[in-house]
């Protein structure tokens, strides 16, 4: 009996087991992002069911008992898009299911970070706009700014040239200063960062760019606070706007890492074309004959025409070349319940088409969060980066601007091997030409290099004392130094001034220390479920000190080698706060190399920041918002009874889709209505304007030195104010398919800061003070559309343009004349933009005498050039600017194109004045064959000649006209790439969790009626009035650079 029990028994629980078996199996599988990446914490259910399971650190689930048959998977995770596949679950057997999630973009955006927090996208009653990190990385740029052309509505970014590792000039909303900064304010993980240049144009090449450290890769994204109620708590300092650069942290479970590298090649936009030999000796000889001489023109240098006819160089090929770039960058990733941490290195070598230069970056970053409790969360974050920019000559300064002006064709490089032309130190009969205007000399004879180091570091504690209030300490520490080291050998500095036969080193030598700490509460008050207030409260006190100390030594006599080939002898000798006899190897000094030094000239400059600051948030129903904030500020810039400024903004937003009116407008998925208004302040001036500023000079009386007051005091200088008032309007349609967003503005800035320029009589060279009005308009449209989506094809565009009216309301009792731009360009008119041009208007070559014709005062022709018939005339910003970004997604393909665009700005070429005018020391351009020759001819330019007053002017380098003002349109192709995306595959024992490869072009093809070289231009220039009123003079400006690049990208 208990046998036939037991195998009863034993046959009943094995029939169990089939019939389980037949009826429920196992699912498993893995979840991945849209790249590849595995997805811990993703949640899969059976749809019906209870069952399921959350994904692993390697994004695997297991679903045990499956009910058999086919089954609906449900894929969830916060973030990403829900996810759904359909499978069939077999009586037998298990089932793998793999799966790839899409980012909730939606959900990405619906928190924006604002001044001191972060707020819902819907709550938003500011005008911002969010740029992506990975739209900073997408195209190859100097730095981090330069990425954000045209991916923004009202942010102009032009970058500065070709050069590498030159800055860019960015402008939100137009230009609301004259002589005051017109740079946003820069805000990098909650700290304002030092963003001085400290080398200008009068280096002799372009800018320092102190942003190009930041490293784009660490970047998650970008906000541009535009208006007042966004930039209104930034007080002082969002008069300009304000960007909020927030790095990467961790995420997700457990480690990943992300390594990409890209190589590329680089050359100029548009190649300069100049005269050969032949060319220009026909010219030359031509206008001389055309002066009334005969026989054979006295050439440069007493070069004579046998040697010149024997002689063409090309001066362009000589400077340019085909640059390379190379970058390397990896990312690490943690994340756990309590910890995160991102860390990344990074490694970039970008070399421009000028032979010679390039920037080189070197970076590294750490990022962590640790939550101690859940009351207390601590983060840190440091980052070290060195650029190391080798630099050459640009512009007026020689390299390529020589090979464009007064490096001739019909000298040679060399005299006889290695003794450059150029070089009168030996007496060399026949070779010098214009002050050594030789640019491969310039270059061999010269060893220049910038090197920068930044450290940018925040510690910030975040306490929750009790539900709903949060209380956050920054502390913030932006160190940089920058030395910008030059060795000039003895030929280079001795052209004519046998006298001084030495070599020369010199640094300039800039240490900044920022110091930024900052507290705010914040509290979450629900009063009910309908009506919801968020009160902030804070302090900032922010201190910045600069150290700048130039030196210099000279060698006695010529000994082979360079500077820098001496066992860096600069950086022994150069010992900041030791005396000169108390450095090291002072003694060998002389021995080795023959130095002296000049003595040493150190200035520190500081300024301190001091504010409080308020702001509330008002919520009801969460369809009506309203916000007010409260600023104030104290800045050392001003006179002790005018430091402190008061700004306040308030703004309001209504989301009519929250209506039940708007329930049947199926359609409309979102619609939004905001307002707002505030004043902002800008403080953005030099140091101790206030007191007034003295200068040494040498030479008075008994040849003993002197001082003199150079900037008249002005204890009353104050805050430049802008009140601005915003209306826009947000919507989205079809599901969001179709998201958009339009406002418009109205700016005014009053208590200008103005750089007066007074006259010789007063002995001042110039002082500041609050004067005058400026007022900016405009209209800005967003648009992104998804404009196809199926399985294996996505269509994305993404549109902006905005519209901007620039007009000088009042500049008090000053005459134009008062404030200058630029070479003597630009001025400041009543009713006319900032920066207007102010020339004499030429109106055509006279088809019988070949001369020019200009227009005086009343609109009657003259031949005489006369600056009493000087006009306002042309614009130094676009009437309209904007981006278009088109996105494809074919199967694993995708393509971009990205298309920037500007329209009604004017660009003065400067240079033409002298490549197309009076025949001078300079080569000419190829423009020039249009030119007069015989009475009857209708040409663009003269006949040629090498006296000023045949072209009716006094010199040919002042005198300005409207011939050389040109139409600045142009439409450009940003980027055009092409990429493909791998899935997660294995290489040997690596397991890789997706990869990218990508080839694109970058600013391949213009579209433009400028007759220059390239219409993108922001010449560079010592001050910021000079920024602001003439950006849009060219002068031998080195074009853009277009590159062709690969790059890969690997995760696991």
């Amino acid at each position: 009996m208990i046998k036939v029990y037991t195998k009863s028994c034993a046959l009943i629980f094995a029939f169990t087991i089939l019939c389980i078996s037949a009826y429920s199996q196992n699912i498993t599988g893995t979840v991945y992002d849209e790249n590849g990446a595995t997805l811990p914490g993703v949640t899969v259910r059976i749809q019906g069911t209870t069952k399921g399971d959350a994904t692993d650190l390697e994004g695997k689930f297991n679903i045990q008992n499956a009910p058999v048959g086919e089954q609906t998977l449900v894929y969830s995770f916060i973030g990403y898009l829900e996810a759904t596949s359909v499978i069939n679950v077999p009586a037998s057997g298990a089932v793998v299911s793999d799966k790839n999630m899409e980012v909730d973009s939606k959900m990405l955006q619906e928190y924006v970070v604002v001044g001191y927090g972060v707020q819902r996208k819907q709550e938003l009653t500011g005008s911002i706009s969010r740029v992506d990190g990975k739209q900073i990385t997408d195209i190859p740029a100097p730095s981090f700014e330069a990425a954000l052309q045209g991916k923004a509505a009202g942010v102009q970014v032009t970058q500065g040239s070709g050069l590498a590792g030159s800055a860019s000039v960015v402008r939100i909303r137009g230009i609301a200063s004259i002589s005051a900064s017109g740079d946003p304010l820069y805000v990098v993980d909650g700290i304002p960062i030092t963003q001085d240049y400290f080398l200008n144009g009068n280096r002799g090449a372009m800018n320092n760019n102190p942003l190009a450290t930041i490293n784009p890769n660490d970047i998650e994204d970008i906000q541009v606070l535009k208006d007042a109620a966004a930039t209104g708590i930034y007080g002082s300092r969002g008069a300009n706007g304000v960007i909020l650069v927030t790095t990467k942290t961790g995420s997700g479970k457990g480690w990943s890492f992300d390594f990409n590298t890209r190589i590329g090649v680089s050359v100029p936009t548009e190649r300069p074309n100049m005269l050969n030999s032949e060319e220009l000796l026909q010219i030359y000889q031509e206008a001389w004959e055309n002066d009334g001489n005969v026989g054979l023109a006295p050439l440069r240098g007493a070069r004579t025409w046998e040697q010149a006819r024997n002689t063409d160089t090309d001066w362009v090929d000589e400077t340019i070349h085909t640059g390379f770039k190379q970058s390397y960058n990896l990312g690490a990733n943690y994340g756990s319940k309590r910890l995160k941490v991102f860390s990344s290195i990074g490694y970039d070598d970008n070399g421009s088409y000028l032979i010679g230069n390039s920037y080189v970056r070197s970076s590294f970053r750490a990022n962590a969060s640790y939550e101690i409790s859940k009351k207390v969360t601590v983060s840190a974050s440091t980052s070290f980066s060195q650029g190391v920019n080798n630099r050459v000559d640009a512009a007026w300064s020689g390299g390529l601007g020589d090979a464009m002006s007064t490096a001739l064709p019909y000298f040679p490089i060399f005299y006889e091997d290695t003794v450059f032309s150029g070089t009168d130190i030996l007496h060399l009969p026949g070779d010098y030409f214009v002050d050594g205007s030789n640019p491969v000399r310039k270059r061999e004879l010269q060893e220049w290099r910038t090197t920068e180091f930044r450290s940018i570091n925040n510690l910030s504690l975040v306490y929750k004392p009790i539900d709903k209030l949060f209380v956050k300490v920054y502390a913030g520490y932006d160190y940089m130094n920058l030395k910008d080291d030059k060795f000039l050998d003895a030929q280079y500095r001795n052209v004519t001034r046998l006298d001084t036969l030495n070599s020369l080193a010199e640094r300039w030598e800039n240490t900044t220390n920022n110091y930024n700490v900052n507290a705010t509460a914040t509290y979450f008050h629900d009063i009910t479920e309908d009506h919801k207030l968020t009160y902030l409260v804070g302090g900032e006190y922010q201190q910045s000190e600069t150290v700048a100390n130039p030196r210099r030594f000279r060698q006695d006599e010529f000994v082979e080698g360079t500077f820098y080939d001496n066992n860096n002898l600069l950086d022994q000798i150069l010992i900041p706060g030791v005396p000169f006899a108390d450095r090291p190897l002072v003694d060998s000094i002389p021995a080795i190399a023959g130095y002296e030094s000049d003595d040493d000239n150190n200035t520190l400059e500081k300024y301190n920041f001091i504010s409080a600051f308020a702001r509330i948030n008002y919520a009801y129903k969460n369809k009506y918002y309203a916000q007010a904030s409260f600023r104030t500020d104290g800045s050392s810039r001003f006179g002790e009874n005018k430091r402190f400024g008061f700004f306040p903004s308030a703004s309001v937003g209504w989301v009519l889709t929250e209506e039940t009116f708007m329930t049947n407008i199926k359609n409309v998925s979102f619609l939004k209505l905001r307002s707002g208004w505030g004043i902002t302040g800008n403080a953005a001036i030099p140091n101790y304007q206030q007191y007034g500023l003295a200068q040494t000079a040498s030479n008075g009386y008994n040849n003993e030195d002197f001082r003199y007051l150079s900037v008249a005091a002005n204890p009353n200088l104050q805050w430049e104010t802008s009140s601005t008032v915003d209306f826009g309007i947000e919507a989205g349609f079809f599901e969001d398919r179709i998201t958009t967003s339009l406002s418009f503005y109205h700016k005014s800035t009053t208590n200008v800061l103005l750089n007066i320029t007074p006259q010789v009589s007063t002995g001042f060279q110039g002082f500041w003070d609050n004067v005058g009005e400026i007022k900016n308009q405009g209209i800005e449209f967003q648009v992104t559309s998804v404009n196809f989506s199926k399985k294996n094809f996505t269509w994305k565009t993404d549109f902006n343009i905005a519209y901007n009216y620039n007009e000088i309301v009042s500049i008090g009792s000053y005459s134009p004349d008062a404030i200058s731009g630029g070479t003597n360009d630009t001025r400041v008119v009543v009713g006319k933009p900032v920066g207007t041009n102010f020339l004499v208007q030429f109106s055509h070559i006279d088809p019988e005498t070949g001369r020019n014709v200009y227009l005086d005062i009343n609109g009657n022709e003259t031949m005489e050039w006369d600056p009493a018939n000087r006009i306002a005339v042309g614009r130094v910003l676009p009437k309209a600017i904007g981006g278009i970004t088109n996105t494809f997604v074919i199967g694993n393909w995708n393509i971009g194109l990205v298309l920037v665009y500007s329209l009604g700005s004017n660009i003065y070429d400067s240079s033409a004045k002298r490549q197309l005018g009076v025949v001078s020391e300079w080569n000419m351009r190829t423009d020039i064959f249009d030119r007069w020759r015989q009475p009857g001819d209708e040409a663009d330019y003269a006949q040629v000649s090498l006296l000023n007053e045949n072209y009716g002017l006094d010199d040919a380098f002042n005198n300005n006209t409207t011939q050389f003002l040109k139409d600045g349109d142009y439409l450009r192709v940003r980027r055009l790439s092409v990429g493909y995306n791998f899935p997660k595959f294995k290489m040997g024992a690596a397991q890789f969790q997706g990869a990218s490869v990508t080839l694109s072009a970058v600013n391949f093809l213009t579209f433009t009626n400028f007759d220059g070289l390239d219409p993108e231009i922001a010449r560079d220039f010592e001050n910021a009035t000079d920024r602001n009123m003439s950006p849009n003079i060219s002068y031998l400006t080195p074009p853009q650079e277009m590159s062709f690049n690969l790059a890969l990208n690997l995760r696991f």
